[in-house]
């Protein structure tokens, strides 16, 4: 057996004797503080100072993480306190014009833009094609409560109308919300969108969103378009 063989037998044995050996060093933190690794930037490094440096990296992403956590935190809670208003404002409204004016106007306060889109809905103030409701559906809802992100521009043309698009109703560059609503005679979606493109995130939690397009969903099966003038039910009086 050759030297090169006989020293490498040696370090394969001594690497499986510490692998099955974990606590060898407990008790010989001399032998430690003694050992070096090689460092492709830094030279040799002691095998006490590589220990250190993990723990600082495992420190950093940690920090990173909860960062990341508080964040998504005040986005969720900043998403549920700006759309309350609309949940109080559609509650009180007395037909389908006064739900689609709340929603338009409560999303112009907020800095976004709202969007309600019916299908076969007689008198549908913003109109969405069955055939485009259904690849959209396909393509970035099939299995899901909402879609949010950006929009591609296949997308855009496919949910929204030549003049709101022509018209800069709708953000080029921004973040979008997408909600089915789950009607019982007909389909449709509840939309907002932002011009800032970091609004609306995949990770962003989407529950008081999905209770409010069920609140639209019930709204748009029973109420009618136009609420009938009291004058016309009201008795006349002598």
């Amino acid at each position: 057996m050759s030297e090169f063989e006989a020293n490498h037998l040696t370090a394969e044995v001594v690497a499986q004797y510490l692998s099955d050996h974990p606590d060898f060093f407990k008790g010989r933190e001399s032998l430690v503080e003694s050992l070096s690794l090689p460092h492709h930037q830094q030279g040799a490094v002691s095998l006490v100072g590589i220990q250190l440096q993990r723990q600082r990296d495992r420190i950093e992403a940690l920090e990173e993480e909860i960062t990341a956590l508080m964040s998504l935190a005040a986005r969720n809670d900043k998403t549920f306190y700006e759309f309350m208003s609309l949940q109080e404002n559609l509650l009180k409204c007395r037909d389908l014009q006064g739900v689609f004016a709340a929603i338009t106007q409560t999303a112009k306060g907020l800095g976004l833009r709202g969007y309600l889109k019916l299908l076969d809905h007689e008198k549908n103030a913003d109109p969405l094609s069955m055939e485009s409701w259904q690849r959209f559906t396909t393509n970035h809802l099939n299995g899901k409560d909402a879609y949010l992100g950006r929009l591609r521009q296949a997308d855009r043309t496919m949910l929204f109308t030549e003049q709101q698009i022509a018209e800069g109703q709708v953000p080029e560059l921004g973040s979008y919300v997408v909600l089915p609503l789950k009607r019982q005679f007909a389909q449709g979606l509840l939309i907002f969108s932002s011009e800032d493109g970091g609004h609306f995130q995949p990770d962003m939690d989407t529950l008081f969103l999905r209770h409010l397009a069920l609140l639209v969903s019930y709204m748009c099966d029973s109420l009618d378009w136009q609420a009938q003038e009291e004058d016309d039910v009201r008795p006349s009086t002598a």
